[in-house]
C-alpha cells in the first residue's frame, strides 16, 4: 500500500539479510519477469509505457521511501504531465479521527507484560547492538511485544538516517498540480480493519521475524538503502529492485497483508484498464517491483492484451 496507516505498520525495505527463523512467507512480489527489468535510456527514474490504439499511460517505477536530499531528474516527468488527462496514484490506506481510539487500543496490544529481553532471548546480541547503534538506553523498547518493538525501532531507524516515507510521491503530486493535472489514488482502503486483523491475530513467530528484519537493517546499516535509491534515481531497475525487503516481507507475514498487496495490485490493474478507455495520455504512479512481479501490474496489463514497452524501448 502507497501509506503507513497511523503509524502502527510502517512499511519500509528493511534488513539486508535473511531472518533466521523460519516462516514461510506469502510474497507476491517475490519474483520479477526479467524481460520488465531494463534499465533506463532516458535521464531519471524508469518509466513503462502501457499502450492501445488511441491511450498511452506513461508509468513510473517508485521507491517507498527515498533518503532526505535524494534527487532525481524529473524533466521525463514533467514534459509527461504536460497535456496529461489524470494522475493515478498507487492505493492507499486512510484513518480518521473517529479510529483514534481503535488505534490507541491497538498500540496497547503491542506492549508486553513479558521484557522484550525474554520475549527475545534468540535475539539478544542483535538488540543490544540496534540499542547502541540507534543511541538508546540499554532498557528501550523493554515494554513492546516483538512486533511493537520492531514497529517502534523501525520509527526510529527511518529518522536515524533519514529516510522520507512520503517521497517521491510528494514531488510527483506537487507536479501534477503545477501542470493542473488531477491527481487521484487507484483505490482507497478503511485503514482500522487491515490493522486490527494484523495487530490482533499475528503470532508470536511473525513478530519476532519482523523484529529480527528491523535489527539486522539498523546494525547493518543505510548502505544498502542509499545505494538502491541512487539506482532508481539513474533508471537502474535491476539495481533498484535489489533494495533491502526483510521489514516488508515480515510486514506479508502478518494476517490479512498479502491479501491486502494483492488486492492493492488488482485495483491498480483496474484503475490502468479504465483508464485505457480514454483517448490521450496518463500518469501512473507505482512500487517499481509491484510494476515488474510476476502476476503483477505490468504482466496482468500485457495478459488483457495491452502493449507494454519497458524503459530500453
Amino acid at each position: 500500500m502507497r501509506r503507513s496507516t497511523l503509524g502502527l505498520v510502517v512499511v519500509l525495505a528493511l534488513a539486508t539479510h535473511a531472518p533466521a527463523h523460519a516462516q514461510v512467507i506469502d510474497d507476491p512480489e517475490a519474483n520479477v519477469v526479467d524481460e520488465l527489468v531494463v534499465s533506463a535510456k532516458l535521464p531519471g527514474p524508469a518509466w513503462w509505457r502501457i499502450s492501445d490504439g488511441d491511450t498511452t499511460i506513461y508509468m513510473l517505477g517508485v521507491l517507498q521511501a527515498l533518503p532526505e536530499g535524494q534527487g532525481w531528474d524529473k524533466s521525463v516527468l514533467e514534459r509527461r504531465l504536460t497535456g496529461a488527462f489524470a494522475v493515478i496514484l498507487p492505493p492507499e490506506g486512510k484513518a480518521g479521527l473517529r479510529d483514534l481510539p481503535a488505534a490507541l487500543a491497538l498500540r496497547g496490544r503491542l506492549k508486553s507484560d513479558t521484557p522484550l529481553d525474554v520475549a527475545a532471548a534468540s535475539l539478544a546480541p542483535k538488540l543490544v547492538r540496534a540499542r547502541a547503534t540507534l543511541g538508546k538506553a540499554p532498557d528501550a523498547y523493554r515494554q513492546w511485544s516483538p512486533l511493537g518493538a520492531g514497529v517502534m525501532m523501525a520509527g526510529d531507524y527511518r529518522k536515524a538516517v533519514r529516510l522520507e516515507p512520503a517521497e517521491p510521491e510528494r514531488a510527483i503530486a506537487r507536479l501534477a498540480r503545477k501542470h493542473r493535472v488531477r491527481a487521484r489514488p487507484a483505490a482507497t482502503y478503511k485503514a482500522m480493519p487491515v490493522i486490527k486483523t494484523a495487530v490482533r491475530g499475528h503470532s508470536a513467530e511473525a513478530g519476532l521475524v519482523c523484529l529480527e528484519g528491523v535489527l539486522d537493517e539498523v546494525n547493518a546499516g543505510a548502505g544498502a538503502t542509499r545505494t538502491a535509491a541512487r539506482a532508481w534515481a539513474l533508471g537502474d531497475v535491476r539495481g533498484a529492485i535489489s533494495g533491502p525487503r526483510n521489514f516488508q516481507r515480515c510486514l506479508l507475514g502478518l494476517p490479512g497483508m498479502a491479501e491486502l498487496e494483492r488486492r492493492g495490485t488488482q485495483d491498480e490493474v483496474e484503475a490502468l484498464s479504465a483508464a485505457m478507455k480514454t483517448p490521450g495520455h496518463a500518469v501512473a504512479v507505482y512500487g517499481v517491483r509491484g510494476l515488474v512481479a510476476r502476476d503483477g501490474v505490468l504482466d496482468q496489463m500485457r495478459a488483457r492484451g495491452f502493449e507494454v514497452s519497458t524503459p530500453g524501448d
